[in-house]
């Protein structure tokens, strides 16, 4: 996994063996079977060639990637209100279509993985719902990190799934 103190706690919930690495090692490790698996999107495991030196993929969805811009509040404080308002308001836009067209390239990417002949394992949804009970005492341990009410939107998100 990065180095992450939440990734870890995801694997440790998971009676997994985490070991913190950086990425540009992942392949190696994956390939002298330093580690048996590996935790990316589909766009980065097609992208490093992961999915060439592992026995296949079991997609979780145990997890989210989004990109955002972050600002100051000094800097949006100082802006008018109208200008602050207007920048908001394309931030947001902006935002919602990147995020949309990274999901189209991670899907394309996991089609690619497919056709090479990878093998994909989903989980059923009682194997689904092992994950989601696993996961609550991690939640739990970054709620003050994170934010309960981040923690709730992102429940109740993944629920509608």
């Amino acid at each position: 996994v990065q180095p992450s103190d939440v990734l870890v706690a995801q694997m440790e919930a998971l009676d997994a063996s985490p070991q913190p690495m950086a990425f540009s090692e992942v392949y190696g490790a994956l390939q002298t079977g330093v580690v048996d698996g590996q935790e990316n999107t589909w766009s980065n495991i097609y992208g490093q060639k992961f999915f060439e030196v592992q026995d296949g993929i079991t997609e979780t969805n145990h997890g989210i990637i989004d990109y955002m811009v972050v600002a100051s509040t000094k800097f949006m404080d100082g802006l008018p209100e109208e200008v602050r308002e207007q920048f908001t308001t394309i931030l947001h836009e902006v935002t919602e279509q990147r995020n949309a067209e990274s999901t189209a390239v991670d899907e394309q990417n996991k089609e690619l993985i497919v056709e090479a002949g990878s093998e994909i394992r989903t989980l059923t949804p009682e194997q689904r719902q092992k994950w989601v009970d696993a996961m609550k005492p991690v939640w739990d341990k970054f709620k003050d990190d994170i934010g309960q009410d981040l923690i709730d939107q992102a429940v109740a998100s993944n629920a509608s799934n």
